[in-house]
C-alpha cells in the first residue's frame, strides 16, 4: 500500500505487540488488523481496543473472508479475499472524503446491525509480479526472514482454506523471486529464508529457473532455504534440484501413517509409501525432512491414530508435530462440523486452538475418540516429538538454526500473549 501513498499522505507502522501503548503513541488515523480463527479472539479485543479511541478499523484475514457474518460491532469494514487493491481504495476513499466509501468492492460491513456485502471477492490480481516487494524496513529483519513465492494450492485437503481462500493458484514469476531474494540479502542482510508457500515446488519450470537464477549469482551462495512441500512430488530428481538451491530442510504434510485417515484428510492424492520415501530422498541428499501429523478425524480410531506415532518411530524423521483436528473456517471439516452442531458464528474461538485441548469445550470431530482420550494421545504424541528432538539434536548440522528460529518464534508469541486486551 505504502507504494500508492506517500509519506505526506499516511504514514505507516507495523505492530504485534503492547498494541494499546501503541494506539496511544502513535495515535493512528485507520487501524488495520489481520487474523486467522484461532486468533480472532485477540483481533476483536484490537479491534475494541482502537474503537474505544475512536480510530476506524478495517479487519482483514482468512477469517474474515470466510465468515464476514463474524465481524463485530467494533470493525469498520472488513476486507474478503486478497487484499491489496482493496485496501488501497479504502485508503482513497479516506483520503478523499475522510471516510471508508462504502461502495467499495470486496469488502462487508454492518449497517444498522445488518451484514452489508458489497461484492464477495474483487478479480484476482495478474500477474502476481505487479506486486511490489514487501516493506520489510517496517518490520525489524534479522538473519532470518519469510517469502511467498505462490498463492494458493492445487490440491483439496479437508483441513485447509487455501483452495477456497485463494480460488485458484498463481505464482511470482521466478525472475520475481529471484529479485526479492537478492533484496533480503542485499539491503537486509538475509542468511535464512522460509518459503511460506503452500506448495511452492507445484510448477516444476518455474522452479528449475529460480535454481539456475540462484546458482548464478555468487551474491547468493550462502542463503539456506526452508520450505514446505507434499510427500508424494519428492522424489530422487525433485530432492537434488531442492540440494543444489540450497533448501536445508523441507516440511512435509504427511498427517497420517494409516491409509485410511490419509485418504480421509488428503482425498486419496498421497499415499503412506509415499510419506516413507520423501523423507528418504530428502535424506539421500542431505536435506532434512520435518513432518507434521492430524490425530483426531471424525472417523479415525484409537488404534488408527496409534498407526501415525508408530510410522513417525520408524520413518526416521528430523522433526515431528502432531495437531488434533480441529474445524477451520473455509474447509470441509467446518463444514461438517457446523451441519453436526459442533460450531456456530458466536462461537469461541480459542475453542479451535489446540492448546486449549484441555479445557471445558474444546471442539472434537472425532466420533471414536473422546474429549479424555485425545488428550492422552497429544501428549503422548508430544513427548514423542520431544525425544526426536532431542536425539536428533546430536546429529543434524542445521539443528542449532532450527532451535533458533523456534526459539524467536515462541519468544515473540510470548511477548504478544502478554500485551492482549481482555477479551472475555
Amino acid at each position: 500500500m505504502r507504494e500508492h501513498f506517500g509519506p505526506k499522505e499516511f504514514e505507516f507502522k507495523i505492530v504485534d505487540s503492547d498494541v494499546e501503548k501503541e494506539l496511544d503513541a502513535f495515535k493512528p488515523h485507520v487501524v488495520g488488523i489481520t487474523a486467522v480463527s484461532q486468533n480472532y479472539n485477540y483481533a476483536k479485543a484490537y479491534a475494541r481496543a482502537a474503537k474505544k479511541r475512536s480510530i476506524p478499523v478495517i479487519i482483514g484475514g482468512v477469517h474474515i473472508s470466510a465468515l464476514p457474518e463474524t465481524m463485530t460491532e467494533d470493525m469498520d469494514v472488513a476486507v474478503l479475499g486478497e487484499g491489496e487493491k482493496t485496501v488501497v481504495d479504502l485508503m482513497a476513499g479516506v483520503l478523499e472524503y475522510g471516510r471508508f466509501r462504502p461502495d467499495t468492492v470486496g469488502t462487508a460491513r454492518r449497517l444498522n446491525g445488518e451484514l452489508v456485502i458489497t461484492a464477495t471477492q474483487r478479480s484476482l490480481i495478474q500477474p502476481l509480479d505487479n506486486i511490489p516487494f514487501p516493506a520489510r524496513d517496517l518490520l525489524s529483519i534479522r538473519k532470518q526472514s519469510n517469502i511467498f513465492s505462490s498463492r494458493g494450492c492445487p490440491y483439496r485437503c479437508v483441513f485447509c482454506s487455501s483452495s477456497r481462500y485463494w480460488q485458484k493458484v498463481r505464482f511470482f514469476s521466478a525472475e520475481y523471486v529471484v529479485e526479492e531474494i537478492k533484496e533480503m540479502a542485499g539491503k537486509y542482510g538475509v542468511k535464512r529464508i522460509n518459503f511460506y508457500d503452500d506448495l511452492m515446488i507445484a510448477d516444476g519450470d518455474r522452479l528449475h529457473k529460480m535454481v539456475s537464477l540462484i546458482r548464478g549469482d555468487r551474491r547468493l551462495s550462502g542463503i539456506k532455504f526452508w520450505i514446505n512441500a507434499r510427500a508424494n512430488l519428492i522424489n530422487e530428481e525433485m530432492a537434488r534440484l531442492l540440494k543444489e538451491m540450497g533448501v536445508v530442510s523441507v516440511g512435509l504434510g504427511l498427517e497420517s501413517g494409516n491409509a485410511r485417515t490419509l485418504r480421509y484428510l488428503k482425498g486419496g492424492s498421497v499415499a503412506v509409501a509415499d510419506n516413507y520415501n520423501a523423507v528418504k530422498n530428502l535424506h539421500k541428499h542431505g536435506i532434512a525432512a520435518n513432518g507434521s501429523f492430524i490425530i483426531g478425524s471424525p472417523d479415525e480410531t484409537k488404534e488408527e491414530i496409534m498407526d501415525t506415532y508408530r510410522f513417525i518411530q520408524k520413518s526416521d524423521l528430523d522433526f515431528a508435530d502432531t495437531f488434533v483436528l480441529f474445524p477451520l473456517p473455509g474447509t470441509p471439516v467446518w463444514d461438517d462440523a457446523l451441519k453436526r452442531g459442533l460450531v456456530g458464528m458466536e462461537m469461541d474461538w480459542n475453542r479451535l486452538n489446540v492448546y486449549h485441548l484441555k479445557s471445558e469445550n474444546p471442539v472434537l470431530v472425532s466420533h471414536r475418540v473422546g474429549k479424555e482420550e485425545m488428550a492422552r494421545l497429544y501428549k503422548k504424541f508430544k513427548r514423542q516429538r520431544l525425544w526426536i528432538a532431542a536425539r536428533r539434536a546430536w546429529f543434524s548440522p542445521y539443528f542449532g538454526e532450527m532451535v533458533r528460529a523456534g526459539l524467536v518464534t515462541v519468544k515473540n508469541g510470548f511477548k504478544r500473549l502478554s500485551c492482549v486486551p481482555q477479551y472475555q
